[in-house]
């Protein structure tokens, strides 16, 4: 490892998250805010299919904090699920905030909703 590595690994990053203490299938999603290095909440992700493994919904959450932190260093998720990630941005009442609905989308059938990402924040279409 060189002093580089460490520095991009201990490095904060704008954006982490955390379990949601109240709920289990629910991570809160927090981002630094002031120039001290505190986070704030500023939204959260709910996984809304019970059958879905804690470990897979982490990991998912995980390579969504990486896309918001502008990080091309992602999880590899094709071994543990079979299927496709898709989502919709939902239209919100502010238009500050953002809502995206996942759906999980297996070899046959209809998409399922998978999980609900809600943010006080817009996020920038890319």
């Amino acid at each position: 490892m060189t002093f580089d590595d460490f520095n991009t690994i201990t490095a904060k990053q704008p954006y982490i998250y955390r379990r949601n203490p109240h709920h289990e299938q629910s991570f809160v999603i927090l981002k630094q805010l002031d120039d001290e290095g505190r986070y704030e909440p500023i939204g959260d992700y709910t996984v809304l299919d019970q059958s879905e493994d804690h470990e897979l919904s982490e990991k998912k959450l995980i390579n969504l904090i990486a896309l918001m932190n502008d990080s091309e260093e992602l999880v590899d998720l094709r071994e543990q699920s079979q299927s496709r990630l898709l989502y919709f941005r939902a239209p919100t009442d502010e238009p500050d905030k953002t809502r995206i609905i996942f759906y999980t989308l297996g070899d046959r059938g209809v998409s399922k909703e998978n999980a609900v990402l809600s943010l006080k924040e817009g996020l920038d279409d890319a």
